[in-house]
């Protein structure tokens, strides 16, 4: 009889395998003119030999002008990396909204893809030169801080050596560099290839912006008479793109939010590192805050305000922001989170977090909104304490002990001497028993670990703490947690709990340790509720915040027009 343990494993590889032979299609553009073609690239994350790749569902709306293949294998990180890829030039047939349908390779089919075809661009009366230059924006008129798309194209129908353009600089102005594409346009039956590059500026002062001219120079190509002849060098050719007067106005006065956000599209999503149905008093849990934006950069999105929470106690952590360039402008995304910590049970209300923005399609004021709720908070597990007392006994504090003596009187000092004399040994024997009971602490936690992880680096020593954390075995995460902890603090002797607790300089990650050894050696053995992903949640925000403060360099940030 087939093991259920050994089918498992046959269907994880089956679905290993569907996962890395999914294609993967992508376009060079999703706005193209009647007259260009269009790159269309189509990528299998494997190679070896395919059943051939039928086209014919191209042919409703394009013209298929090439078809070629490349497979190449590589190994990045120690992790090896194969890939297939057939790249496609296409012509659309028709003006409109067009869709390129499904391809399919081994029985594996591309997702759909929606692309823009606008009529042929007019140009003048007469045979077009054999190189010129053409410039555009998609818009005239801005607010301060709006995402201006600015787009040069290069047009040459014959071969050109030493191509150079000059790049727009600008003092009061950011710019972000969208794409490169190349493509063929037919021009009064002239093949041209045309280089395209796009551009997102945002202007930083209100007033005339200029978008300058730019300047390209190339040498065009002189074919050898013979073969023995060098090949001559031709004439240089040098063109200008036309320059460009942009009007940037002041944010309107109808706009009330604290800053000014002007975008084409603002959302707010939250998510959560556990489920919400089993809080508990002194667990902390993390919550995620995510802003997207279209048309703005990151460094325009403001870092997010968290109100007080009643009945909580909450950790920020430093937020996260990066910028995505597209063919149709920016995409920024702002992440912030925080651990939250409730301090006493029933219902904890969130306050509502609300974003206002100004929406440049329809040049009207928009909120974006996470709605107030309410968190269920149950009490603390049996032998737990709150957080207004230490969770656990703190065992890297030396004991004391207290000798009381009592009054006497002058005629008996002499067998209170010597009484005194008695307690004052046993205090030293104590100390001396004390002292030696912590060094064999020492090394029996040295010993928990295995020594064979002792070559680990602090990456695979998370691995190691990840693993048992989502297996939720508590002693295997205290040796785990102790382990990674002597690598990410190498300079330090950690042999403790309370060692990590000491060197962390996190409140979240200090009040998760108190939680764990209350669990570990408090009065409540029962250690079947106890959540290791919570206390992993908290150590990733710790490392991600130190590895943003380690790689972060000083640099300024564009300045926010503040409203």
């Amino acid at each position: 009889m087939v093991s259920r343990a050994f089918i498992l494993f046959l269907l994880f590889i089956v679905v290993s395998q569907q996962a890395i032979a999914d294609p993967i299609a992508r376009i060079d553009r999703s706005v193209i003119a009647i007259d260009d073609t269009l790159t269309f690239t189509i990528r299998i994350n494997e190679t070896g030999s395919f059943n051939g790749l039928d086209l014919s569902p191209l042919d409703k709306d394009f013209h298929v002008l090439g078809n070629s293949q490349s497979s190449r294998h590589m190994i990045r990180n120690g992790q090896s990396e194969s890939w297939t890829e057939w790249t496609i030039t296409l012509m659309p047939k028709r003006k409109g909204r067009l869709t390129i349908p499904p391809i399919t390779i081994d029985g594996q089919k591309t997702q759909r893809i929606s692309i823009n075809v606008q009529p042929s661009v007019p140009r003048s009366a007469g045979n077009p030169q054999p190189v010129f230059l053409e410039s555009e924006v998609d818009t005239e008129s801005v607010f301060v801080q709006q995402q201006i798309i600015f787009t040069l194209r290069v047009f040459q129908s014959i071969q050109l050596d030493n191509m150079n353009i000059s790049e727009p600089e600008f003092d009061n102005a950011v710019i972000e560099k969208l794409a490169q594409n190349s493509f063929q346009r037919r021009i009064q039956n002239t093949p041209y290839r045309v280089h395209e590059l796009r551009y997102a500026i945002f202007p930083q002062e209100t007033g005339e912006f200029i978008i300058p001219e730019l300047v390209f120079s190339a040498t065009e190509s002189v074919a050898r008479r013979s073969m023995f002849n060098l090949p001559g060098r031709g004439k240089t050719v040098r063109k200008m793109s036309q320059q460009h007067i942009i009007r940037v106005k002041q944010p309107p006065a109808s706009f009330t939010g604290s800053t000014w956000l002007p975008a084409q599209s603002i959302k707010l999503m939250e998510t959560w590192s556990s489920t919400l149905d089993n809080i508990r008093v002194g667990e902390s849990i993390t919550r995620t805050i995510t802003i997207r934006a279209e048309g703005l950069l990151d460094s325009q999105i403001p870092p997010l305000e968290f109100p007080s929470i009643v009945g909580a106690k909450f950790y920020p952590d430093q937020g996260e922001a990066k910028t995505d360039s597209t063919t149709n402008g920016v995409i920024s995304t702002r992440t912030d989170s925080m651990a939250i910590i409730p301090t006493r049970e029933g219902e904890v209300a969130l306050p509502e977090i609300r974003l206002s923005w100004w929406d440049t399609q329809r040049n009207t004021i928009q909120e974006a909104v996470i709605p107030a709720s309410t968190l269920t908070v149950k009490p603390a597990l049996e032998g737990a304490q709150s957080n207004s007392t230490p969770l656990a006994i703190n065992h890297s504090q030396t004991p004391t002990t207290v000798v009381s003596t009592p009054l006497t009187t002058a005629t008996n000092n002499i067998p209170w001497q010597i009484i005194s004399a008695l307690l004052a040994a046993a205090w030293m024997i104590t100390l001396l028993l004390w002292w030696r009971l912590k060094q064999s602490s020492s090394a029996l936690n040295q010993d928990l670990i295995p020594r064979s992880h002792a070559g680990m680096s602090e990456k695979q020593a998370f691995k190691m703490l990840t693993e048992v954390c989502r297996n939720n075995d508590i002693q295997q995460t205290r040796q785990a947690i102790i382990e990674w902890g002597r690598h990410y603090w190498p300079d330090h002797n950690i042999n403790s709990l309370q060692d990590i607790q000491q060197h962390c300089n996190h409140p979240p990650l200090s009040n998760a340790m108190l939680q764990l050894d209350n669990y570990l050696y408090g009065n409540s053995h029962d250690s079947s509720s106890w959540n290791g992903e919570s206390l992993l949640s908290v150590i990733k925000l710790m490392r991600e915040r130190d590895k943003k403060n380690s790689s972060q360099q000083a640099q300024g940030l564009p300045p926010l027009y503040n409203h």
